[in-house]
């Protein structure tokens, strides 16, 4: 099977390469006089980690762009503060946990063991997963795919519970501050609960909307209902080039085709050529949005770009 062997190894060496590199570190609750230093795989993530730990934490994002790609590598603005963070925050994507893992593995031996091993949390932990398994469509499964679609956190659903998997880990080192993470995450979810509402309401009308996303992660989403959600890779973060894609697409019906403004020009230009379809650019990403977006408004932007192409494509307008 292709790629099983290096998927394997990813995971192995995130099961017990990171222990034997870390050898003789051991866990330490940082000073409660000190801000907690939060490595987070994903900006969505970074979001709710700053909501839940407050001013008790320092966060910062270790990849930019896809997870999904190979050769996915920590962005070297942040190498320096990943090896200094009191806590990992993750998805659970082995391709993340190869990339942390192969650049700490760099640092050497004898700088190593001056440094606190951080904790790990898996705030993919109780989630609801859509693909289950992943494939691509010609029916081949990544091993790494298996537990479903990695982009878990666009189903506003589990936002609650990421909150609460980060509030478990940080209380369970602070105890101290248990209560206070434990609230912030109970408002958090009480918040999004409203957010969340709102947005089915919204989607409810446009329910038969055909809408293709070149982005994968969308069809998290749609199980707050709404417009039918659809994606396809030609496998594992690799799409069809910008000329195949769209001849693919225009055979399709679609209304809307929605695509990542990271997503290389080509193909918003193609599918504006070949289809009938309207295209239009949304992020995929609180990291597109502005400096201090929150998680909802991952959604809200969304919603109200759906709500938008919808009215045009009723109108007959472009």
């Amino acid at each position: 099977m292709r790629n099983t062997a290096r998927i394997v190894g990813a995971v192995a060496m995130t099961a017990a390469g990171i222990a034997v590199m870390l050898a003789g570190r051991q866990p330490s609750a940082a000073p409660a006089e000190r801000v907690l230093r939060v490595a987070v795989s994903e900006a969505d993530i970074e979001a709710i980690v700053k909501v839940v730990g407050g001013s008790d934490v320092s966060t910062f994002t270790l990849f930019s762009g896809c997870i999904l790609r190979d050769g996915l590598d920590v962005d070297a603005a942040v190498r320096e503060k990943l090896a200094r963070a009191d806590v990992v925050a993750w998805t659970g994507f082995f391709n993340e946990s190869r990339a942390i893992h192969a650049w700490l593995e760099g640092i050497p031996a004898e700088r190593r063991g001056t440094l606190t091993r951080p904790a790990w949390v898996d705030v993919s932990r109780n989630t609801k997963r859509v693909n289950v398994p992943v494939s691509a469509c010609d029916g081949y499964v990544d091993l790494q795919f298996m537990p479903g679609d990695p982009f878990f956190w666009l189903n506003p659903e589990n936002g609650a519970v990421i909150a609460a998997n980060v509030a478990d880990e940080l209380g369970r080192i602070r105890p101290e501050r248990r209560e206070y993470y434990a609230a912030n995450a109970a408002a958090f979810a009480r918040e999004l609960g409203a957010h969340i509402e709102r947005w089915k309401a919204e989607l409810a009308p446009l329910e038969g909307l055909r809408v293709f996303s070149v982005q994968c992660g969308w069809q998290n989403f749609a199980q707050l209902g709404g417009p039918k959600l659809m994606s396809c890779r030609q496998g594992p973060a690799t799409l069809r080039t910008p000329e195949s894609l769209a001849t693919q697409l225009a055979a399709s019906e679609l209304d809307v085709i929605l695509i990542d403004p990271n997503t290389p020009p080509g193909y918003a230009e193609a599918c504006r050529r070949r289809t009938k379809a309207e295209v239009v650019i949304v992020p995929s990403s609180v990291a597109s949005l502005t400096e201090a977006a929150q998680y909802p408004a991952l959604f809200d932007t969304f919603v109200a770009t759906l709500k938008a192409a919808a009215a045009r494509r009723r109108a007959g307008g472009p």
